[in-house]
């Protein structure tokens, strides 16, 4: 008996839910990919250069790469999740 009250109580909230975790892994995503190009641009700016703001710069730019890289990923995400149905629809 408590188990049908339960899958009916999580039918009513899963759209909700599917949200947040899509918001979750966006957040996540996009925070690994700009560490991990900020510190891509970093060592390859401290072997290849020598100026601080030519190493400021790369590792700027590998920034970007990664947060870029995140946004179109996460457009994606976010795009498939508005296309398709909610559960209600069903």
């Amino acid at each position: 008996m408590a188990s049908e009250q339960n899958t009916s109580s999580d039918t009513k909230l899963g759209s909700h839910y599917y949200i947040d975790e899509k918001w979750d892994a966006a957040l996540d995503s996009t925070l690994r990919k700009v560490v991990y190009g900020s510190l891509a641009g970093g060592i390859t700016a401290m072997v290849l250069f020598r100026s601080g703001s030519t190493r400021a710069a790369l590792t700027a730019f590998g920034a970007g790469f990664g947060a870029g890289s995140a946004y179109y990923e996460n457009q994606a995400m976010f795009q498939k999740a508005l296309q398709m149905p909610s559960p209600r629809q069903t």
